[in-house]
């Protein structure tokens, strides 16, 4: 199934999640987009949930509810939270750490 045909799918399922009309808007023209590609007949097909982290992915989507709307057609044991939310927090070793590993 070309992209054009998947983006109108995921439209379809937007509405019937009750998206809001940003959301829409996005994906509009996201579909005016790719309604000029010409795609191979033999294309493989990009699963729906791909095609979904991809759109999430964006700079202008992240932290709108765009997102948020997207990440709602995502299956629940799918969803994963982004690296950059994640709190990493960095530890400097103990000195005796490095002097037990010289001598």
């Amino acid at each position: 199934m070309p992209l054009y045909e998947q983006l109108k799918t995921l439209r379809e399922k937007l509405l019937a999640n009750r998206a809001q009309p940003v959301t829409l808007t996005f994906l509009d023209q996201r579909i005016r987009e790719t309604a000029g590609i010409a795609e191979p007949p033999n294309s493989p097909r990009v699963p729906e949930s791909m095609i979904i982290r991809h759109l999430t992915r964006r700079n202008d989507v992240r932290g709108t509810d765009i997102e948020v709307d997207l990440l709602n057609l995502l299956p629940q044991e799918e969803f994963k939270p982004r690296v950059e939310l994640e709190e990493e927090i960095h530890r400097p070793k103990p000195h005796s750490f490095y002097k037990k590993k010289k001598g």
